[in-house]
């Protein structure tokens, strides 16, 4: 099957773009034996959403009244109980129904650091064959961190190169991966994806986190899980493991919320101007035995580990699913 090739020109219409994606998306979908086939379903609209506001020691919180179904089905009790958050932004909410749970900030735009290599996973699945090999160069490996160890002359597909991307957030494989057609390009696909998906308030400049440039909010990184983990399940199992070995590399997730029991995937960061940053999956068994998919994502902390503990433990002993 022949690949596509990125344009020549950026895309100034986001209809090009939508048909650009759509097309190759079936590749990768082939190859990676995609669960769901709608790439870009968000059937929640801000805009139908109510609050009611919560006054507590973690300042202002916001718990939406309205999810997909115009219910609220999560109960908070004992909101004294829950540690203190210190991020500036966060949120807490339902994978599945789209329920926002508590947040804080949740459209202040703030710099992801690393958190960016979701979209550029997610730029890769749609827009490149997984099977296609790069050939690792000294010019693709021309950019801050060596974690992905690579050796120069070596060859590894795509699907490979999502690995160190993810568990060690290789900055030097989010660079080989833009490169493979047009970085320019790649990154304008970023964009345009961002945009067709509703993700109004996010911007990347390159594919790292490395630039403060790429921001995004709560709300909109809470959307980008959403639209991941249903378009393409495996890059949430990519970012869960452990530890991949492969081709002579070996490449350790650096993510500590990994060694959480309930962690089923995510992303953290870390740069100067965004502090620590992450998006996580979890799954919670609530305090009325309901299990459920949750979302956390943290911006601008200093003690992003402690901050999502004190979620998950209040989300265990005083959150209820009705």
């Amino acid at each position: 099957m022949k690949h596509r090739k990125l344009q020549k020109s950026h895309f100034p219409q986001i209809a090009l773009a939508l048909a650009f994606v759509i097309g190759s998306f079936s590749i990768f979908s082939v190859a990676f034996g995609i669960r769901k086939n709608h790439i870009f379903t968000i059937r929640k609209a801000d805009n139908s959403q109510s609050y009611s506001r919560i006054q507590n020691q973690n300042n202002l919180f916001y718990q939406n009244e309205n999810a997909e179904t115009d219910e609220a089905r999560y109960i908070l009790q004992h909101l004294e109980n829950l540690g203190a958050i210190r991020a500036q932004s966060f949120l807490v909410g339902d994978l599945d129904t789209g329920e926002i749970i508590f947040e804080r900030k949740p459209h202040t735009q703030y710099p992801i650091a690393s958190v960016t290599k979701y979209m550029t996973a997610f730029t890769a699945a749609t827009v490149l064959n997984p099977n296609e090999l790069s050939k690792i160069t000294r010019e693709k490996l021309k950019v801050e961190g060596n974690r992905g160890h690579f050796k120069i002359g070596d060859s590894l597909t795509i699907k490979t190169l999502l690995y160190p991307l993810l568990l060690v957030s290789s900055n030097d494989a989010g660079e080989i991966i833009a490169q493979q057609r047009n970085r320019a390009e790649f990154i304008n696909v970023m964009n345009n994806l961002s945009q067709i998906n509703k993700l109004h308030n996010t911007r990347f400049e390159d594919p790292t986190g490395l630039s403060k440039n790429n921001v995004s909010t709560a709300r909109d990184l809470f959307k980008m899980m959403r639209i991941v983990r249903n378009s393409f399940p495996q890059i949430v199992d990519i970012s869960e493991l452990n530890m991949m070995q492969t081709k002579g590399y070996t490449w350790r997730n650096i993510n500590k919320a990994s060694h959480i029991p309930e962690f089923e995937g995510g992303k953290t960061g870390y740069t100067n101007a965004a502090r620590q940053t992450s998006i996580g999956y979890y799954q919670i068994k609530l305090a009325n035995d309901q299990t459920k998919n949750i979302g956390v994502v943290i911006l601008q902390s200093n003690t992003r580990q402690q901050d999502t503990r004190n979620v998950l433990d209040y989300l265990k002993r005083y959150v209820a699913y009705l």
